[in-house]
């Protein structure tokens, strides 16, 4: 959890640059909340998983512990929340076409036959979007990526050579999770799903239509996130590098920096392509590479995604709420500036206290605030009472549960 916190517990400390200090007013970290009191019924118990009544948060970002049959697996943050409550949904659609016929012999004969039905899914109909690539000279290119390449995104020769990195990522659609989680319980179920499609020659639509589960979603995500997530169905990684590569250019970031950060392994295709999306769209705003900066520091897969929500939160709020004028950073932390002077620091964190860490170095902040005037915070998640009467007391417009409005599309 302090890969994160190290990462934006300057923003919040800029923000409150000239709150006056008092040893009374400071929360003890870390803080043990209740999943009863902070989470609704539906997201604390699925149907194969069970979230832990204590919920640990360090000044900013919770850490979520999940209890399933197959083990446990923790989530930090907001964004990994979602994500793997998605991923449990999706483990139970997928253990149900376990328990069920619709792949036949398949799952168990599925190495005995393995390249029936690859021509089926490298050319099922899907609807794409216009820089979506199709056809033999994709196919190749992807072989060719998977054999030289270092990245741990990449499906190796074999899996691409057979189609299973077609039916992972058309599986991993239909079901709304990231085909490269690094949930291992979700990424060996849609290896054995993609293994077993491609041995019957079954393709996922088919294999979802087959089976009745609560489970499936039936609503998807609208806007640039479904277009990006259509993006990330129908391309493979390296075709993904070069449509990233050719919008960052065109944001004006300089090839180095470009090389540099989709070379970052701590970001996987879909959050590198939805990051990168999420920036394309924003194209009257200045400052974009600004971001990318900043982003690419990331050390690990968590700050990652908290840079990608970070990214939908800006283009959500340029696109719903009021038109921002440029991307701008103080001592590596990014927020949006407006035209009439207002700064908007958006950040997808869980629950904000005000703690003796915050105000220890917030000496660092006061002279790179001083002349700001109109000043307003959006987190995903709350302000505790106190760290809220702080930030309001000096003039600070406070935004809670922004998730609603900025991350609908997580």
């Amino acid at each position: 959890m302090k890969k994160i916190t190290i990462s934006i517990l300057a923003i919040l400390l800029l923000i409150a640059s000239n709150f006056a200090i008092s040893d009374t007013t400071f929360t003890q970290t870390p803080v043990t909340l209740n999943a009863n009191k902070i989470l609704p019924k539906e997201v604390i118990t699925g149907s194969n998983y069970q979230i832990k009544q204590d919920i640990i948060n360090d000044g900013l970002i919770n850490l979520y512990t999940f209890s399933s049959e197959h083990g446990e697996i923790e989530a930090e943050g907001i964004v990994e929340l979602h994500m793997r409550v998605d991923e449990f949904n999706a483990i139970s659609v997928m253990e149900e076409m376990d328990r069920s016929d619709v792949f036949g012999e398949s799952l168990v004969e599925g190495v005995k036959a393995p390249v029936k039905g690859v021509k089926a899914l490298a050319t099922e109909p899907v609807e794409t979007t216009k820089s979506a690539a199709k056809g033999i000279g994709q196919f190749a290119s992807n072989i060719g990526r998977s054999i030289v390449s270092d990245d741990p995104d990449q499906d190796n020769v074999a899996s691409v050579a057979l189609g299973y990195d077609v039916a992972k990522r058309q599986f991993a659609h239909e079901l709304d999770i990231n085909p490269y989680t690094d949930n291992e319980i979700a990424r060996d179920y849609l290896g054995k799903i993609s293994r077993a499609a491609v041995a019957g020659g079954i393709v996922p639509r088919v294999a979802m239509a087959a089976i009745d589960s609560t489970a499936i979603t039936v609503a998807r995500v609208t806007g640039t996130t479904k277009a990006m997530k259509e993006l990330i169905r129908d391309n493979p990684p390296g075709k993904l590098d070069k449509i990233n590569r050719k919008k960052l250019e065109a944001m004006g970031v300089s090839s180095d920096l470009a090389e540099s950060f989709l070379d970052n392994h701590s970001y996987d295709p879909y959050d590198q392509t939805i990051l990168v999306g999420e920036l394309e769209v924003m194209g009257n705003v200045k400052g974009r590479e600004n971001f990318i900066k900043v982003a690419n520091t990331a050390s690990h897969r968590s700050v990652a995604r908290y840079y990608r929500a970070a990214a939908q939160m800006m283009e959500a709020y340029n696109t719903y709420v009021d038109k921002a004028e440029e991307i701008r950073t103080v001592r590596n932390n990014m927020y949006l500036s407006k035209k009439d002077g207002t700064v908007i620091f958006l950040s997808p964190v869980d629950y904000v206290f005000w703690s003796e860490k915050l105000a220890t170095i917030l000496a660092m902040f006061v002279e790179g605030t001083n002349n700001i005037s109109k000043k307003e915070v959006w987190v995903a998640g709350r302000f505790d009472e106190n760290a809220r009467k702080q930030f309001e007391s000096i003039g600070w417009v406070v935004v809670e549960n922004a998730d609603d409005t900025l991350l609908k599309d997580l």
